[in-house]
C-alpha cells in the first residue's frame, strides 16, 4: 500500500517517534501518534478543533509538547499500524494524509487508553471528521 503523507503528517509522525523515545519505549504506539499529530499544531487542525471548541491546551503537557525532532528509527506497534490504516481511509482514495487524519485514524482505531483520552476531551471521531471537510471547503 503506498502512503501519500503531507509533511506536516511526516512532522507529526517524527514527534510521535520523539515521544515514544522520550518514554524510553521501543516502538510507537496510538498514544504517541496522538500526541505527535497535537504537538504539529497544523492549521488545518487546528481550525477543525476550534470548531468543535476544543482546547488543546486542556490535554495533559505530554500529549501537546512532543519534541519536534527525533533522529532515529522506531517501528509501530500492531495497534499504531491499525491508526496509521484508518487516518489513510479518513483522508480518502488517492487524497493525502495529513496529521489531522492521524488523529481521526486514533479516534477510529487506537487503543482503549489514546481513544479514552479523546473522548474524556469531548472529541468524537464523526464530528472531527465533519469538521475536516468543513475547512477543506
Amino acid at each position: 500500500m503506498a502512503i501519500n503523507l503531507t509533511e506536516d503528517a511526516v512532522h507529526a509522525l517524527n514527534r510521535a517517534a520523539a515521544a515514544a523515545a522520550r518514554e524510553d519505549m521501543d516502538a510507537i504506539a496510538p498514544g504517541h501518534i496522538l500526541a505527535g499529530a497535537i504537538s504539529q499544531r497544523d492549521p488545518a487542525l487546528v481550525e477543525a478543533l476550534d470548531q468543535l471548541t476544543l482546547d488543546v491546551e486542556s490535554l495533559p503537557e505530554h500529549l501537546r509538547d512532543a519534541p519536534e525532532v527525533y533522529g532515529g528509527h522506531l517501528p509501530f506497534t500492531p495497534d499504531a499500524h491499525e491508526v496509521l490504516a484508518a487516518a489513510i481511509e479518513s483522508a480518502g482514495p488517492g487524497n493525502p494524509t495529513a496529521s489531522a487524519h492521524l488523529l481521526v485514524g486514533v479516534a477510529k482505531a487506537g487503543d482503549e487508553e489514546s481513544r479514552g483520552v479523546l473522548e474524556g476531551w469531548g472529541m468524537k471521531e464523526d464530528a472531527l471528521t465533519a469538521a475536516l471537510v468543513e475547512t477543506d471547503e
